[in-house]
């Protein structure tokens, strides 16, 4: 590949459940969102163990804007997430429509995540208030911004200031190569298969998984994420792909996330990812559950888990993989709680863990110096809380 092919469009090949394409006007905004977005994350980092979240004001619940939140949503997630005290980041969409939550459950933007997280609508009794999904929306009519400043706001003025100044080479196209590595990690077979279900948390553990990753799977030549006549035909591979996309979107907030902890606690940075390893895997099981959620996938019911109960072995994985392959109503055994995922499937835990342990070298490999790069989030942009 050139330079130049690094830059893809996958975002063109995802379709509605129905079969149907989304419009020119809903990918080009997706592009948009992601872009600003992430630009205005770069400079975020929070920690394991820390008491810090993130809170994001939408004022404006125009299709750019409904797609920002969707993007915030995909972006917004930190090592320091406990289901049990939970400190989740909230996104609040300022409308006055009346129909709000019906048009952010459209497939365009959140799709199936606000039946499952944590919901308030203009100060009401919160639905799904022990959620354990790591972002919370909250949808209010009236707003006005905090004297002190503690909320990150993103307004339609403001992405269009942002767009301004980028070309759109920069905007509407995605450099694939984390994506691609991340998909890499999944070609490992028995170096992460075979390791036991125990102790999924200890970095040393992977040692020898991570050394073949390193010194040979990082060093076969990059190739194209999209496969065009593979992707035309198959939803659920073009959905694969972009969670490669969304994953790896996260690789730099999180590395500043370790490098601010070590700062806190005095330790080498390769200490602190090692230190790190559980709070990042519960992090990254809550933005898979967050992103599937999005793409349209939704958890087993509790008669539908009642019946899978009654299966076992192959009989049993042949029946998810059926499930999740639905284009019409996907269903993914692992949209559950990183407790429960313990219990039903620790198999897939241990590729949260490799997978976070493998950051520093993708990132290292593109040459992303996250380390000398903005470390420390600005206080006057978060509030301080132990939960919400």
């Amino acid at each position: 590949m050139s330079k130049h092919d690094y830059k893809e469009k996958p975002f063109e090949y995802l379709k509605r459940k129905n079969g149907e394409g989304f419009s020119s006007e809903t990918i080009k905004n997706w592009y948009i969102a992601r872009a600003y977005v992430l630009e205005k994350l770069k400079d975020v980092a929070i920690c394991q163990g820390s008491k810090e979240h993130l809170e994001v004001t939408i004022t404006g619940d125009s299709p750019l804007m409904l797609c920002v939140a969707r993007q915030v949503a995909l972006s917004a997630h930190y090592a320091n997430f406990d289901e049990t005290n939970p400190i989740r980041t909230v996104i609040t969409v300022v409308s006055k429509d009346p129909q709000i939550i019906e048009a952010l459950q459209k497939e365009e933007y959140l799709c199936n995540l606000p039946l499952f997280c944590k919901l308030t609508v203009n100060g009401s009794e919160p639905k799904n208030a022990d959620s354990h999904v790591d972002i919370e929306l909250r949808v209010v009519d009236n707003w006005h911004e905090n004297a002190t400043g503690n909320a990150l706001v993103m307004s339609e003025d403001d992405v269009k200031a942002f767009l301004s100044k980028k070309s759109e080479g920069e905007i509407y196209c995605i450099d694939t190569r984390k994506a691609v590595f991340t998909d890499r990690m999944y070609s490992l077979g028995s170096w992460i298969d075979n390791l036991p279900n125990e102790d999924i948390h200890n970095a040393q553990r992977y040692a020898m998984a991570l050394n073949v990753f390193q010194h040979s799977l990082l060093r076969k030549p990059i190739v194209p994420l999209v496969n065009a006549k593979k992707w035309e035909s198959n939803v659920i591979a073009v959905k694969n792909g972009l969670s490669n996309v969304f994953c790896a979107d996260c690789f730099e907030s999180r590395a500043k996330g370790v490098v601010r902890y070590a700062e806190t606690n005095g330790i080498r940075e390769e200490e602190a990812w090692e230190e790190c390893i559980e709070g990042l895997s519960k992090s990254e099981h809550a933005r898979w559950v967050v992103e599937k959620l999005i793409m349209g996938f939704r958890p087993l019911t509790e008669r539908e888990r009642l019946e899978a109960e009654y299966l076992f072995g192959a009989e049993r994985r042949q029946l998810f993989n059926q499930l999740k392959k639905n284009p019409k109503d996907p269903i993914h055994v692992d949209l559950c709680s990183f407790a429960q995922l313990r219990r039903i499937n620790p198999y897939d835990m241990k590729y949260d863990s490799f997978l976070m342990l493998a950051i520093p070298g993708i990132l290292q490999k593109l040459k992303i110096n996250y380390s000398k790069q903005p470390r420390r989030i600005r206080h006057e942009r978060f509030i301080q809380s132990q939960a919400h």
